[in-house]
């Protein structure tokens, strides 16, 4: 039963990815139809479904729905974005930073890079270059804020860390992948792009002929900062759940009338929520069989002390290239972290959890992701791009997916995470 329930799990995902299913609903469907032919009872399914998870990535997410709504992470944007001054040299630099502050302070890379993917292919279509030398800098600079302590996918990798006995990694995991996303970004600009050697032109931007000069802060969306700024603080201080105190400060931005309710619900990313605790149910009962413990001892074997991190990057990079990070990836190979460390002589739990958590955002870049795909779909929306274009772009993405994940990778051999 546990290799069989390995591969129930694989085919899960098979399943969604080819019919394009959101793989929590299909992960509800099989663990029942699973439990019912291995006589396990239906109250255990329904154990399984993580409430303090739903409820904490619920809250931030209905927090930032709400700044979406009022378009204050937009104008914040925007605003971030001028500060480039019309150097065209400086642009991937502002493009990198702004999206991995907002993305830091919250909504995470999912969010931020639907937030600025329209702007960044509009920016390198006014500049006449191509996407593609602007496209890694914003998703890159939304990855590297993307695993904070108070980002959905920081929670989820910390929550699911803390639930098998691992510790410390408030602070190690957000550097460590901000770092790695950094280390990227510098290659990418001086020796990929080479914008060093750009001359330097004005930008739209920043372009004093401009006919829509850039507003100031509404008062509705300074209270929205000024929310998100205490739940920040808050949360981090006091050690209070993120998720509760960004339903508190969601619920008073409501009642003074900051932004429609129901618009922002709207906005609310359900699908994601579905997905991460959809199969956060198939994960349990594939525990429950025995099949996480196959799956550590497998890895275990095919390990040494020297590889294990590296393969660890690897392996959680390939699963999310087909799959979500935070739904699917992060809660199959942290579980077998444990196990890993008690096999492999010298394997640190830390570690390989920062592998699995860096490995599987980094891979995020492919078109075939959730990121990837926002800005494939922002780019292919935007006007006169042939299919071609499009082909190339989806082909160029996929290519800087790989070889994030073999940066990743060395980075786990030479001792970094």
């Amino acid at each position: 039963m546990d290799l069989i329930s390995l591969i129930v799990l694989c085919l899960t995902l098979v399943i969604a990815f080819v019919f394009k299913l959101n793989s929590g609903l299909v992960a509800i469907a099989v663990s029942m139809i699973l439990a019912l032919i291995v006589g396990i009872p239906e109250k255990f399914l329904i154990s399984s479904f993580n409430n303090s998870l739903f409820l904490m990535l619920l809250g931030v997410m209905y927090l930032f729905s709400i700044a979406q709504e009022n378009k204050t992470l937009e104008l914040l944007s925007k605003k971030m974005f001028s500060l480039c001054k019309g150097n065209a040299k400086a642009l991937p630099i502002v493009i990198f930073f702004v999206p991995a502050i907002i993305s830091a302070i919250g909504p995470g890379l999912i969010s931020v890079t639907a937030l600025v993917s329209v702007l960044i292919v509009s920016l390198a279509k006014e500049m006449d270059t191509p996407a593609i030398r602007l496209v890694p800098f914003g998703m890159l600079g939304a990855f590297a804020g993307g695993l904070s302590t108070i980002t959905p996918s920081g929670i989820v990798a910390l929550n699911l860390a803390k639930e098998n006995g691992i510790e410390g990694l408030g602070s190690s995991m957000p550097w460590k992948m901000a770092l790695t996303c950094f280390i990227y970004a510098v290659i990418l600009y001086f020796f990929v792009f080479k914008w060093h050697k750009v001359k330097k032109k004005s930008l739209p931007v920043n372009n004093e002929n401009t006919s829509e000069a850039i507003p100031p802060f509404s008062s509705k969306q300074i209270i929205t900062l000024i929310g998100i700024l205490v739940v920040a603080i808050v949360s981090s201080v006091f050690k209070l759940n993120v998720g509760l105190t960004s339903f508190v400060v969601a619920v008073i931005l409501t009642l003074l009338k900051v932004a429609d309710e129901g618009a922002a619900l709207k906005k609310a990313p359900w699908n994601t929520l579905i997905m991460i605790t959809g199969v956060g149910i198939l994960i349990s009962l594939v525990t429950e069989l025995g099949g996480i413990d196959l799956l550590s001892s497998t890895l275990s074997k095919l390990s040494t002390t020297k590889t294990v991190a590296a393969m660890m990057a690897l392996l959680s990079g390939v699963m999310s290239w087909f799959s979500s990070a935070s739904g699917v990836v992060m809660p199959t190979l942290i579980p077998t972290v444990p196990d890993m460390v008690q096999s492999v002589q010298g394997a640190n739990a830390i570690e390989l959890v920062n592998c699995i958590a860096i490995g599987s955002n980094m891979a995020a870049l492919s078109p075939l992701s959730s990121c990837g795909a926002l800005m494939l779909a922002a780019y292919s929306s935007s006007e006169n791009v042939t299919a071609k274009e499009r082909n190339k772009m989806f082909l160029n993405l996929f290519i800087l997916s790989a070889c994030a994940l073999a940066l990743t990778a060395i980075c786990a051999l030479i001792g970094i995470y």
